[in-house]
């Protein structure tokens, strides 16, 4: 762009800024938004807007309701927004205000200070240049897609299944295990939901955020009405005690299970006290967006533009954090999103609590035991939190006392006289006596045990986010119910009832965990999209005796899981070989491949070795269950926030290339560890210089993570959440103040592949067989392997990578794997407890790939890094060496977790007998081997690509991407690719 160009398109940004002041002051309907009579609202900021060259500097104020533009730099801005260059800053002046955001993602353009300053200007500037309006008016859900069967027709999912006409495990009452009989058509509820689902857009629901800010508007937030400074325990169980007795009691037509998430069918909720704010400019544009759009009325944008957003943005925990902290070096790092995403800022709900301890003892009971407790506190502090828990408790009873008069309400209604609506009516009826029993008290039979589960999951949702609350050992937990209910059966017609109702109760829990999306903006989605909420279910394994674990509700609960074939509950299983039947392992295999890449498989006994190792107790060890993705957490005594962080370890190594610069903003962020071109006579050396680099960013990430820690202490304790644990009551402390038995934070270590890749390349080609010097190597990096580098690009390909089965990469890996596992236990988080660490990477490894630049393995700027342990596509053709080579790496330093992510479909011709032979091998070479944890995508290349092509028609289409399950179609194109270039092996 010429420099004439660029000089006047600035002129046009700074009119633009005039412009905006002269609406403020023009429109009334623009006005409110900086100065808002009703709710006492008046904006006063600063904003300061710069090139990182020092030659532009514009400035607006917000004051009193007037708004001021001027040039040069003032003091003490609340947000800072910088642009990489000029010609950057002209380039933006055409963008809308969404369009801008993207180039944060190229960190052409960044910010340092609040960021919900910067997402309301994005807002305000969006009321202007894109003033489109919602035609959603809800509050009922739209479809996105026409109803239709999604198993039928030439593109439908099509399922196979063995029959095995014997009991194995611990078994009782089911005479074929694998339920071949069963199909969704047996199901006709279960079907029709079914399908509804699929074809549903989900619609964001400001129920729980209007609330909260109603509460604390009228309560007080950091002081009360009379000033007083407001106990933060207190403050947040009253708070949520006033959403729960607040929410609409919400019973869908034809279900068997009471409740909801949201006020919507498939709802989208928001917690403005995380990352709420970060839709804000999006208000008006999130119904229509290309990717993963959500229906939202013009209401309803209004009330969280004028009435919610602006009561949290300087009390949400990311800038209480950085007000607290004097925004620390350690946040800016985070929030340039090329080092590492702390998962604090969003939630902190990654756990599994404890509905065994419900759904034993009730809600009343642990009300009892709290005041109690209360009475016998030795100090004020244990007798606010004693008495938090009984108030959050309260909320929960209120909850479930509306949703069984609410079953009366409709059943009151209904015409009795009608064949149809008098079942219906008994049904309701039936749910009003369930709702009135449970979560209260024990449960008894298998619908209590069920509702109990999910009323008790909702409530947790209106005090913690919906990101990765888990449901845990679901087969453990019902197992005692179903064996209960059947019990009482005296003939096979009663027991086949039995069955099918099991079926049909675990079935409806599943769709009512897809109730349910996360809030993504949209220039989230492009980093990290596809990712839901994650609510995992694990079955299988051994009990806390080391006992057989797998019973027949493992297999109805597999049996539900392939015929809905649902993202959520993301499905975990754990196999202990020699104990688990190798029946139960072929039948995982087999809901894998009818499922495409579900189940995940657990090697149970490494797992529970790793957990050891950490100091966890054997037997707790043993009651492990898995955690949004792969990570394990004892059920109900373990507060883990199993993916506190995700890092990225190619980041230290562009450092490392760079002396402490990071090339994609050329900012210098790292230690000076030398230039590559002459300070690194060995390999030793520059390899000791990226565990510099990386030290530093572990340090830093650990640093922020304990911040954000305090922050959550402050914002947002967890009264309700602490009831469902063992440690909490015992100790008189919240569990985000250190309650549970163990308190880890969990590390997510993304792209090792990549770098052990990079690091063989350089020690081979460089110093080695000195082929090349860093004057080429560094030349070929900066002009992305193109323009004259085929050779090179030939040589590096002729050098084992991690995957080929050549033990110097292996060797080199797992060094690397010793140095991060002695970096992050060298700190203990802010609960005092240990940091572990894994090795999986959600979607992460796209959007750092994204923001990397080419490397010495030959990777091209801008592509995927590689996802979990899995080895880079083209490291070998041969499964086999893949697998030893990720085997071979010590689990006892991944207590974490790991992911294995392997693309495997079945070879032409072959059986559905013979696939499954060959599959069950794999995975059973892999376990005896060591290896964690096998994830199969069982989708060809093919089918991939026509789903790009006919998205309408593969919305059931599942695929892994690393560790999470997705839906093929809501990923991004770059995702999409990324799956389809994994190396294809074939059965």
């Amino acid at each position: 762009m010429e420099q004439s160009v660029i000089n006047e398109k600035i002129e046009k940004f700074k009119e633009s800024l005039n412009l905006l002041a002269m609406v403020f002051d023009t429109r009334r309907k623009m006005r409110r938004e900086i100065n808002n009579k009703k709710t006492g609202f008046t904006f006063n900021a600063k904003y300061q807007f710069s090139t990182r060259d020092d030659k532009v500097h514009v400035y607006l104020i917000f004051k009193d309701g007037k708004m001021t533009v001027g040039e040069g730099k003032i003091e003490n801005p609340n947000v800072t927004i910088y642009y990489k260059d000029q010609e950057t800053l002209a380039k933006l002046y055409d963008k809308s205000s969404e369009e801008s955001l993207d180039y944060l993602l190229t960190n052409e353009m960044g910010y340092d200070g609040n960021m919900s300053y910067l997402t309301k200007f994005s807002y305000i500037t969006s009321l202007i240049l894109s003033p489109g309006k919602s035609d959603y008016k809800g509050p009922e859900n739209r479809l996105l897609y026409p109803i239709k069967d999604v198993d039928e027709g030439e593109r439908g999912r099509k399922l196979k299944n063995e029959s095995l006409n014997r009991k194995v495990d611990n078994v009782q009452f089911l005479d074929d295990p694998y339920l071949a009989n069963y199909s969704i058509n047996d199901f006709p509820r279960l079907k029709s939901l079914k399908n509804r689902r699929f074809a549903l857009k989900p619609a964001i629901c400001i129920e729980r955020a209007k609330s909260l800010t109603e509460f604390h508007r009228d309560f007080g937030f950091e002081v009360d009405k009379n000033g007083n400074p407001i106990d933060p325990e207190l403050r947040q169980a009253m708070a949520v005690k006033y959403i729960m007795e607040n929410k609409k009691p919400i019973i869908h037509d034809s279900h068997l299970i009471a409740g909801s998430t949201t006020s919507k069918e498939v709802g989208v909720p928001v917690y403005p006290e995380l990352i709420g704010t970060a839709i804000w400019p999006e208000l008006n544009t999130i119904t229509n967006r290309k990717l993963n759009p959500n229906d939202l009325s013009q209401k309803d944008a209004e009330v969280l533009s004028l009435e919610v957003f602006p009561y949290w943005m300087e009390r949400n925990v990311r800038e209480y954090c950085r007000k607290k902290y004097d925004n620390p070096v350690s946040q800016k790092l985070e929030e340039s999103w090329v080092f590492y995403f702390m998962m604090k800022t969003n939630a902190i709900s990654h756990t599994v609590p404890g509905f065994p301890k419900i759904l034993n003892r009730g809600f009343e009971n642990i009300k009892e035991e709290a005041a109690q407790m209360e009475n016998d506190a030795d100090s004020e502090e244990k007798k606010i939190f004693y008495k938090s828990l009984q108030i959050a408790i309260d909320g929960v009873l209120s909850y479930s006392q509306h949703l069984s008069e609410e079953a009366l309400r409709i059943a009151d209604e209904l015409d009795p006289n009608d064949p149809e609506q008098a079942t219906r009516i008994e049904g309701l009826q039936e749910i009003s006596r369930i709702c009135k029993k449970v979560p209260a008290k024990p449960a008894e039979t298998l619908h209590e045990a069920v509702q109990a589960i999910w009323t008790s999951f909702v409530c947790l949702h209106c005090e913690n986010a919906n990101s990765a609350l888990s449901i845990g050992r679901l087969d453990q937990m019902l197992q005692p119910y179903f064996l209960n209910d059947i019990s009482k059966t005296t003939n096979e017609t009663e027991k086949e009832e039995v069955i099918k109702k099991s079926i049909e109760l675990v079935g409806s829990l599943f769709v009512r965990t897809n109730d349910h999306d996360p809030l993504i903006p949209n220039v989230g989605w492009k980093l990290f999209g596809g990712s839901s909420s994650d609510d995992t279910v694990t079955v299988g394994g051994v009990d806390r005796e080391g006992n057989n674990a797998v019973n027949d509700m493992t297999y109805l609960i597999l049996k539900t899981n392939e015929m809905l074939g649902f993202q959520d509950p993301n499905m975990n299983a754990r196999y202990y070989s020699g104990i688990n039947s190798k029946e139960y392992l072929r039948r995982l295999v087999e809901v894998n491949v009818n499922m495409g890449a579900s189940p995940s498989i657990h090697n149970d006994k490494t797992m529970i070795e790793a957990l050891v190792h950490e100091n966890f107790a054997l037997e707790d060890a043993r009651d492990w269950a898995a955690t949004g993705c792969v990570e394990p957490t004892i059920v109900g005594r373990h507060y883990g926030h199993t993916n506190a962080m995700l890092l990225n370890l190619v980041a230290p190594l562009e450092m490392t290339l760079n002396n402490g610069v990071i090339p994609l903003s050329g900012e210098k962020v790292g230690p000076e560890t030398g230039d590559v071109k002459s300070a690194f006579p060995t390999f030793q050396d520059f390899y000791n210089a990226y565990k510099t680099q990386l030290k530093f960013l572990a340090d830093k990430s650990i640093e922020i993570n304990n911040y954000l820690g305090t922050a959550h202490q402050y914002i947002k304790p967890t009264p309700l959440l602490s009831t469902f644990y063992d440690g909490p009551m015992e100790k008189g402390k919240d569990l985000i103040q250190g309650g549970a038995v163990y308190n880890t934070s969990g590390v997510a270590l993304v792209a090792l592949s990549d770098v052990i890749d990079s690091l063989m390349v350089l020690k081979d080609l460089v110093y080695q067989k000195k082929e090349i010097d860093f004057n080429e190597m560094m030349k070929a990096i900066n002009n992305n392997f193109e323009n004259g580098h085929a050779d090179l690009l030939n040589k590096i390909d002729s050098i084992p990578k991690f995957g080929s089965g050549e033990n110097g990469a292996v060797d080199l890996a797992q060094d690397l794997v010793d140095f991060c596992y002695e970096i992050y236990s060298a700190t203990p988080n802010y609960r005092g407890g240990k940091y572990l660490v894994g090795y999986w990477s959600i979607s992460y490894h796209c959007g750092y790939g994204m923001l990397t630049g080419a490397l010495p393995s030959g990777r091209k700027k801008g592509k995927p890094l590689t996802p979990g342990l899995t080895p880079a596509p083209g490291a070998t053709d041969i499964l086999l060496p893949s697998i030893k080579s990720v085997a071979a790496l010590d689990h006892l330093r991944m207590a974490n977790n790991a992911s294995f992510n392997v693309k495997l479909v079945p070879h032409h011709g072959d059986s559905h007998s013979e696939t499954l032979d060959l599959f069950t091998s794999y995975v059973q070479s892999f376990f005896d081997l060591g290896g964690m944890q096998w994830q199969f995508n069982v989708v060809t290349t093919d089918v991939m690509r026509e789903a790009m092509e006919y998205p309408e028609d593969y919305r059931w289409l599942l695929v892994r991407v690393s560790g999470y399950n997705a839906y093929f179609i809501k990923l991004t194109k770059e995702m999409q690719l990324e799956l389809i270039s994994r190396h294809e092996y074939s059965g």
